[in-house]
């Protein structure tokens, strides 16, 4: 909990109450630092993605130059890559600049007029007026919430950080050893220091696409993860299911490592297969879809 709470970098509002009135702000997490050295963090993290798959990309002609020295010729290996890059960074950008689903603003009104409930599954979240439909987190590191109009194309940049980080990597491996003896000395380095970027980078991003393809399999969202909304523990004496919300702090905090995922209590989780088609397959441009499901 305490890696997505890093990466979503704080700042979450709970819900209105249906009459509309300012929550209170709710309590700084762990790593809610307001400044890295007395500067807005908040543009930082996405400062740092950017330069990094720049830098990464720059590297790629270093890389396609060694490869065709070595063998001759590297053409598939510079389409792939440049495919690669192409998906991955367009798949950033849209996360990052697309509506994420926002309450329409008819319904938006009516809800807060009392009208009419908030569909399952939206959240209102400080970034934005209007509640995010089928809300599933912020992403500190595209500085933009991640809910029904854009979860695709997240799962989309995760699933490229860990292809492009993999496979240059990799890349790396095969032409360090075989330049070291006859390139320069500055290439060489710029090779290893992009090796090191490279492991790093799968080292960090490959844990987080782990934990979010499980979390279409289960057809659960971290919104709802964060929250324990699925989770039970067996009780020591009578070993009946206990709800994690039931508990108390010391009985949470003691049985942490215990906490199971109960699927019944997910009345959206229908087999990961269907969970799966439904995710990827679901039209989500259709206004009068709220994303419960």
């Amino acid at each position: 909990q305490e890696m997505v709470q890093w990466q979503e970098g704080g700042g979450e509002a709970a819900l209105q109450n249906s009459e509309g009135s300012t929550p209170e702000p709710p309590q700084p997490w762990k790593f809610d630092h307001p400044t890295i050295c007395g500067i807005d963090k908040r543009p930082f993290f996405p400062t740092v993605l950017i330069l990094s798959l720049l830098w990464s990309v720059c590297m790629m002609s270093l890389q396609i130059e060694a490869a065709a020295a070595m063998f001759g010729g590297a053409y598939r290996c510079h389409t792939f890559f440049f495919l690669l890059y192409t998906f991955t960074i367009g798949s950033a950008v849209y996360t990052s600049l697309a509506n994420p689903g926002l309450m329409p603003v008819d319904e938006f009104e009516k809800w807060q007029a009392g009208e009419r409930p908030l569909p399952m599954r939206a959240h209102k979240h400080w970034l934005y007026k209007r509640p995010v439909l089928r809300f599933h987190q912020y992403c500190r590191w595209i500085t933009n919430a991640v809910g029904l109009k854009n979860h695709r194309a997240y799962m989309c940049m995760l699933i490229g950080f860990v292809s492009v980080a993999v496979c240059d990597a990799l890349l790396d491996l095969v032409l360090i050893p075989m330049r070291f003896p006859s390139g320069s000395f500055i290439s060489n380095i710029l090779l290893l220091l992009h090796l090191v970027y490279s492991c790093y980078f799968a080292w960090y991003a490959t844990p987080l696409l782990r934990m979010h393809s499980a979390f279409i399999c289960r057809n659960e969202l971290t919104q709802e993860w964060k929250n324990d909304e699925f989770y039970i523990v067996y009780s020591d004496v009578s070993g009946e299911k206990i709800a994690v919300n039931e508990l108390d702090t010391d009985e949470y905090n003691r049985l942490f490592d215990d906490f199971i995922y109960d699927s019944s209590k997910n009345a959206f989780d229908k087999g990961w297969v269907k969970n799966c088609l439904t995710f990827w397959l679901t039209n989500r441009s259709n206004p009068q879809e709220w994303g419960e499901f």
